[in-house]
């Protein structure tokens, strides 16, 4: 997930955060490509995800606002030090704002597909049920 650059705007709906997350969209990589294959048009449990959405001041890969579920691919930036620092702030800023975090590998996504595609069945599924009071 990229940073947005700093800006008076906060709002996720400013035309300069719209621009920056349809840039996004735009340049993609093959992980997130494959995995928007896996979520888009609610073949995810029935949820409406959406792509390279704006949580300013950063961008999310995916998100389904109703269940306020995060689901990031990791590329290789984010195995650095660097990278995983960067990573725990951004996932502590999104938790404290109510959403859960799913992170996954981008090269399992080639790996096996269906397994990601399984994995992620299973984070919704428990989001639904975590945020419906359910132990299913």
């Amino acid at each position: 997930m990229a940073k947005l650059p700093r800006s008076d705007h906060r709002s996720a709906r400013h035309p300069e955060r719209i621009e920056f997350a349809r840039d996004q969209r735009t340049h993609a990589n093959e992980f997130a490509s494959d995995v928007w294959q896996i979520v888009r048009g609610r073949r995810v449990l029935g949820q409406k995800f959406r792509r390279e959405y704006p949580v300013p001041p950063y961008t999310v890969d995916f998100v389904c606002l109703e269940l306020m579920l995060v689901i990031e691919v990791d590329g290789k930036d984010h195995l650095t030090d660097e990278g995983q620092l960067h990573d725990e702030e951004r996932d502590r800023f999104l938790r404290d704002r109510g959403f859960i975090v799913h992170r996954i590998p981008g090269y399992r996504v080639l790996q096996d597909a269906m397994s990601v595609r399984c994995e992620i069945e299973e984070t919704v599924r428990a989001t639904i049920n975590r945020k419906s009071g359910s132990s299913d």
